[in-house]
């Protein structure tokens, strides 16, 4: 730009030796030159602002898109969320009924336990009809009629003084219900081991009831009589009013709505060998753990047994 300005100023204003440029000439060089880097900057500034609205224009249609989808999204998630809730609902709603059907199915069972493994699968209705008549000694063959009785579908235990539970599904409801209520009260012997008889449950409801333990065992520390209902309920008669739990989660609430304070698990074992209701039944039979297979040799030579 200093080199136009020099030619400009050489052409507007030429010179001689005789005729050196003034001072008023040189003013005019200057105002003119500002003009022209006013105008330059002008149209430049103007030029980058135009770059720049675009550029703030263009941004400004994607944060509105996005927003958009954002939006979209937030309601898509909230429907689903709400759905999700609806669902895990309607499921346990199912899980509730599903578990109530499997009590009803096995309504008519007995699980005895304690009955040694000696008895083999051949005994078992025999023994059976044998420890069923200490109990009920006016009932008849006919009244002790079994649909089926079987061992828990377990391995065996690796320690023989813990025998699998027998399942029995008795032909007569009534029966099975003065059989249980016999063995509560006067638990039968047989070969010198002690048989306790038990209504045989759902494993999820074994759970439930393993979850309410300490509220059940601190219930009965206090003498405070309880039952079970179906679909899975814990209830508690106390001052002429039922008090009913149905989730553990508000096992604390429920004990202190009843004056109670909930003792330690390890110190709340009931006073006696007979609690105010079949806790024992709580305890899923025991399992003995499998054992996994050697390892098979790199070489693929086979195995020696």
């Amino acid at each position: 730009m200093e080199g136009s300005y020099k030619e400009t100023a050489h052409n507007r204003y030429p010179t001689t030796a005789d005729s050196p440029l003034t001072k008023r000439d040189l003013q005019n060089l200057l105002q003119e030159a500002t003009a022209e880097i006013k105008a330059y900057t002008k149209a430049e500034l103007n030029r980058q602002i135009q770059s720049l609205k675009a550029d703030l224009e263009a941004l400004s249609h994607r944060t509105d898109h996005a927003e958009a989808k954002l939006t979209k999204l937030a309601d898509t998630t909230s429907s689903h969320s709400q759905d999700i809730t609806y669902l895990h609902g309607k499921l346990a709603a199912l899980e509730e009924e599903i578990e109530d059907l499997n009590n009803r199915s096995r309504r008519n069972n007995i699980r005895v336990r304690g009955l040694p493994e000696t008895v083999t699968n051949d005994q078992l209705q025999a023994s059976l009809t044998d420890l069923f008549n200490t109990l009920l000694p006016e009932a008849t063959q006919h009244d002790l009629a079994m649909d089926r009785a079987h061992r828990a579908l377990r391995p065996l235990a690796l320690n023989p003084d813990t025998p699998r539970d027998v399942i029995v599904r008795m032909h007569r409801f009534p029966i099975k219900e003065q059989l249980v209520r016999q063995a509560r009260q006067n638990p039968p012997t047989f070969q010198q081991q002690t048989i306790a008889l038990y209504q045989d449950l759902a494993p999820s409801t074994l759970k439930k009831r393993r979850d309410l333990r300490q509220l059940t065992n601190t219930l009965s520390h206090h003498g405070i009589r309880y039952m079970w209902g179906h679909p899975f309920k814990l209830l508690v008669r106390r001052e002429n009013q039922t008090h009913i739990l149905s989730n553990a989660v508000e096992m604390i609430p429920f004990a202190e709505s009843l004056g109670l304070t909930l003792l330690p698990l390890q110190q709340n074992r009931p006073p006696g060998p007979r609690g105010r209701c079949q806790e024992s039944i709580s305890h899923s039979p025991r399992r003995t753990p499998r054992k996994r297979a050697p390892p098979r040799p790199q070489d693929g030579s086979p195995q020696r047994h």
